[in-house]
């Protein structure tokens, strides 16, 4: 029953982005990607993941899977795609920016930051928490660097 809900709701906002996408046509700019940085795709999959969709990380922080099995890892979720890399979810913010690199950039953080109200809810300033590698690929997969160059994970200011 509550997943019916959500369908429904997550349908409405599409329906609404749509609407939103169609009528400010011009803020889409150039929003699709293709490629991105990726590891080596014979690599094996690191000794710390559990749902194999994990990738080196380049710090020990970051090496940090969602925990799930392959076939409910987080990053392979139906909403995961809804919630963090829907483009039309992304079109709102395109008002501000003009650069295509500055763009990416921000797609990336809008996603990250989508995901960790998803997951935790509101942190707090200063509060960080490691988003895990499987989701983290995936949102870079989607909205790459075109050097591959990524700051990681960065953490929290206070305490």
């Amino acid at each position: 029953m509550q997943e019916k809900k959500i369908i429904m709701i997550i349908q409405h906002v599409r329906d609404i982005l749509r609407q939103m996408t169609e009528r400010y046509s011009s803020l889409l700019f150039d929003i699709q990607s293709t490629g991105g940085y990726n590891p080596e795709e014979d690599v094996l999959t690191p000794d710390w993941c559990s749902c194999q969709s994990c990738r080196e990380m380049p710090s020990d922080v970051e090496k940090v899977c969602c925990g799930k099995s392959p076939d409910s890892c987080i990053s392979r979720l139906p909403a995961f795609q809804v919630l963090i890399l829907e483009v039309e979810v992304l079109v709102l913010m395109y008002v501000l920016l003009l650069n295509q690199e500055v763009k990416q950039r921000a797609n990336r953080h809008q996603c990250y930051r989508r995901y960790m109200l998803w997951q935790h809810g509101r942190l707090g300033a200063g509060v960080r928490k490691v988003i895990p590698s499987c989701c983290v690929w995936r949102i870079r997969d989607r909205f790459p660097d075109r050097f591959g160059q990524y700051t990681g994970f960065v953490p929290g200011r206070l305490g």
